[in-house]
């Protein structure tokens, strides 16, 4: 078959090589907010503070709560607290807890009891189907004995070279009939969560870097928002060790326009330092002035970024930088900055 852009794998090996993907880009579904209750739990902390600001208020945001069980430790994502009663503290979180191995800080509880009920599955999941597959290994077996995949699969993106661009986890396999559009191969339906569906612009990005080398036209990513234009910073920076690496002494012309957060920045930086498609494998503000030590590099449009770097820094973890600490960590590993 012609090189293939997706895989699906089970553990470490593809059991599936496919042509393209219906279903897979589009607007996914955030999952359905899970209640628990912490039994036999000491608040401390934040946590206490919610809980009284809860029993005054009727429900208090608290983010994210690691709580620590005789069975191990967990964590909850955009926690809020609805209650409290006798030992027992109810909360609300975005998805299931997931698993940590070690967590210091966790609140110690004698048991985490999910009480809202599971969502119908069609709430939560829909099928995607990947055309033009080639199965091989256990999935290839499974389907000869007409029973589905044997486990749930995951599904790469995979450029012109085979490389990765993308990997996620899927679901299993439920269905598979000769393909349409590709003779001779398979379409496989898999069983996929609607919280797990792509943004259409992932497609274009990983389009544009299908070919080995990246998109040539400059400021292409001003075009790509939010996950997007993360996934280009991401391809882009997996092509910046192939450009010519910055030389002491040599001047860059930064335009600022648009340079709204911290991905804009750092696409914008690395286009001006590398070329179009390319970008530092580093974002901190030192590590970032270490690589381009004795260079200068003039920052046009600079109001811009002054004024939107860094200035919402509680609704990520870790706090992007601002502005200033961007200035000040170029600056501190000897890069003239002129701001423009």
């Amino acid at each position: 078959m012609d090189q293939p852009r997706y895989a699906l794998l089970t553990g470490l090996h593809a059991v599936a090589l496919c042509h393209d993907v219906d279903g897979l880009y589009g607007d996914p579904v955030p999952p359905p907010r899970i209640r628990h209750e912490l039994r036999g739990c000491e608040p401390r902390g934040a946590l206490a503070r919610a809980v009284t600001e809860a029993i005054i208020e009727g429900t208090a945001p608290l983010g994210t709560l690691d709580v620590e069980t005789p069975d191990g430790a967990w964590r909850l994502t955009a926690v809020r607290v609805l209650g409290a009663r006798g030992d027992a503290v109810t909360v609300e979180s975005a998805g299931p807890p997931a698993r940590l191995h070690g967590a210091y800080g966790a609140v110690p509880c004698g048991n985490l009891v999910r009480v809202s009920p599971a969502p119908p599955r069609d709430l939560t999941h829909t099928e995607i189907t990947f055309l033009g597959c080639s199965p091989r290994g256990a999935l290839r077996d499974a389907l000869a004995a007409g029973a589905p995949g044997p486990e749930p699969v995951r599904y790469q993106v995979l450029n012109r070279m085979a490389d990765l661009q993308y990997e996620a986890a899927a679901g299993p396999v439920t269905a598979a009939v000769p393909s349409r559009r590709h003779h001779g191969l398979l379409d496989l339906t898999v069983s996929f969560p609607r919280a797990g569906l792509l943004p259409p612009q992932h497609r274009e990005v990983w389009d544009l870097f299908h070919d080995h080398d990246p998109p040539a036209a400059p400021g292409t990513w001003r075009r790509f928002t939010g996950p997007a234009r993360a996934a280009w910073l991401t391809r882009a920076a997996r092509h910046g060790h192939r450009a010519p690496q910055p030389v002491p002494g040599a001047a860059y012309e930064l335009d600022g326009r648009g340079v709204t957060d911290d991905t804009a920045f750092l696409c914008a930086l690395g286009e001006a330092v590398l070329g179009p498609g390319r970008a530092l494998a580093t974002g901190a503000p030192r590590a970032l002035g270490a690589e381009l030590s004795g260079c200068v590099l003039v920052w046009h449009h600079s109001a811009v970024a002054r004024a939107c770097l860094g200035v919402t820094p509680l609704l990520v973890r870790p706090r992007p930088a601002t502005f200033q600490e961007y200035v000040d960590g170029l600056r501190a590993e000897g890069v003239r900055v002129d701001l423009a």
